[in-house]
């Protein structure tokens, strides 16, 4: 009788060590996916850093600069300029993917509201070309950012997740899906 009971507990205790090793083992195998798809936004596909933080970052210098050709025909108080920096801010502040999309499009239309206005003043000749410029970039980036992997590589990560058995065991570990941008 004795053996029996050591027998069920070693059996139990067997098993017990099997289902946790499969939970962790799963849980770090998905977190590791899901950082090296994450790292994309950031780093890029290549790891280089040309990722679309670094775009989004070119267009809020982009933006930046239109603002110091701007202060020099409205003030600084003007609602376009205050706008295309809270805009700004607003973007340098976002702290996840959804909340640096968000950002971008509200600096899309506080730019082009502003590119808009500075293309019907008469500026000076030598800062006439600069707001063309800056919105050529601004834009640019902005349509490198839509043909970035990022978003195909989150997605793929998501469709991982949610297949068998990922989806099980990445909602008994804890792991979540990526934001698309």
């Amino acid at each position: 009788m004795n053996i029996m009971k050591k027998s069920s507990f070693a059996a139990f205790a067997m098993v017990l060590m099997i289902v946790v090793g499969t939970l962790i083992g799963s849980h770090n195998s998905l977190m590791a996916l899901r950082g090296k798809a994450a790292d994309v936004f950031t780093l890029g596909i290549r790891g280089d850093g040309i990722g679309m933080q670094s775009d989004l970052r070119e267009r809020g210098n982009a933006a930046y600069n239109m603002v110091v050709v701007a202060r020099k025909y409205l003030s600084e108080e003007d609602s376009l300029i205050q706008n295309v920096l809270k805009a700004r801010k607003q973007l340098e502040d976002a702290s996840s993917v959804r909340d640096n999309a968000v950002a971008d499009k509200v600096l899309d239309i506080a730019v082009k509201d502003l590119y808009d206005a500075l293309n019907g003043m008469p500026l000076m000749e030598q800062d006439a070309r600069y707001p063309q410029r800056l919105y050529t970039d601004f834009r640019a980036r902005g349509d490198t950012i839509s043909h970035d992997p990022y978003n195909q590589t989150a997605a793929a990560f998501n469709s991982t997740l949610a297949g068998f058995p990922a989806g099980f065991l990445g909602k008994l570990t804890g792991v979540r899906p990526l934001e698309l941008f």
